[in-house]
């Protein structure tokens, strides 16, 4: 969004200048080189700025006003944040109130600016503040305390489940997450399944579906049924299959890499068992091992026994 900004002492009504040296000790220093002064005693000097993270802005004027055209995003504002604190100048975006730094200084503005004018106390005044005051974020959204999974603790982290304000495609309600895990079933919606109809049963009851593929393991059958219908299944890039442990489900935790397999070595011994079980060699064992990506193949997946506590994990690839 193109936008320009105007920076200005008022007294009386007036416009009044600023500390010179103030609006010197804070432009010069990000001033391009070979910017040129003003051409006459009457015409403003022109700047070009640039800060320490890239952004540009055009200033023109001097003590007597600034205005800063087509600020980039971050530090820049910043740049006018500092001038209006160490000046007592007022901040007046285009087509937004006025920004001022205290109430007393609401008397000294023109009278088009009074009544819209909003004051930030010099310690919060920064560009972030008024980046807010030019284009006003909507306070975010809380959204519902998700269904407990407990073979499943956090499918908002994993990627199974994220934020809609859609409706629910089972219940037709509005609840705020979606899952997006994969769903096995005949005739059941590819997506748009609320997480509350998955952790009910409702869902698996309406479309005769899993959210699951196979189950590593023996286990109780209410532990498949759990799983299998109850539970948010996740996506690899083979058909996904569920681990266990000490008799009961693992939870799953997510999809991880190299990277994040250095904080669970007991995953990564697993990961070698399984492989011995391909007979593989130990050389291409290691390889695979270094070569896991959790964004993209090969993979590894992240369990946690719910008994024990200890971690396991499978990797799949394309």
């Amino acid at each position: 969004m193109s936008y320009s900004l105007y920076l200005c002492r008022f007294v009386g009504g007036d416009p009044a200048p600023m500390d010179e040296a103030a609006v010197r000790d804070v432009l010069d220093p990000v001033t391009l080189a070979g910017t040129t002064a003003a051409s006459s005693p009457h015409s403003p000097e022109f700047r070009e700025l640039e800060t320490e993270d890239g952004g540009t802005v055009d200033v023109y004027g001097d003590a007597r006003g600034l205005t800063f055209h087509r600020p980039s995003p971050g530090r820049v504002l910043n740049l006018v944040a500092e001038l209006a604190r160490r000046t007592g100048a007022v901040v007046v975006p285009d087509g937004r109130p006025a920004i001022l730094t205290t109430e007393a200084d609401r008397r000294h503005l023109p009278k088009s600016l009074w009544a819209e004018a909003i004051v930030v106390p010099p310690p919060a005044l920064t560009g972030q503040a008024i980046s807010l005051a030019i284009s006003p974020q909507p306070e975010p959204r809380r959204r519902p305390i998700l269904p407990q999974f407990p073979y499943h603790p956090n499918p908002v982290a994993t990627g199974s489940v994220t934020a809609s304000d859609e409706p629910c495609v089972c219940c037709g309600q509005e609840r705020g997450w979606v899952y997006t895990g994969p769903v096995y079933a005949a005739d059941a919606p590819d997506a748009g399944i609320c997480p509350y109809c998955i952790a009910s049963g409702t869902a698996a009851d309406r479309y005769d579906a899993c959210f699951g593929d196979t189950i590593e393991g023996d286990v109780s059958r209410d532990v498949v049924i759990a799983i299998l219908t109850r539970t948010p299944g996740f996506t690899a890039w083979q058909s996904p299959h569920w681990l266990t442990h000490c008799g009961d489900g693992a939870a799953f935790l997510g999809p991880a890499g190299t990277k994040e397999l250095t904080a669970y070595p007991d995953a990564v011994d697993h990961l070698r068992r399984q492989c011995a079980e391909w007979k593989w060699p130990p050389d291409q064992v290691e390889n695979l091992l270094g070569a896991l990506d959790k964004d993209g193949g090969p993979t590894a997946y992240l369990f946690r026994c719910r008994v024990c506590e200890a971690h396991l994990a499978y990797a799949d690839f394309t």
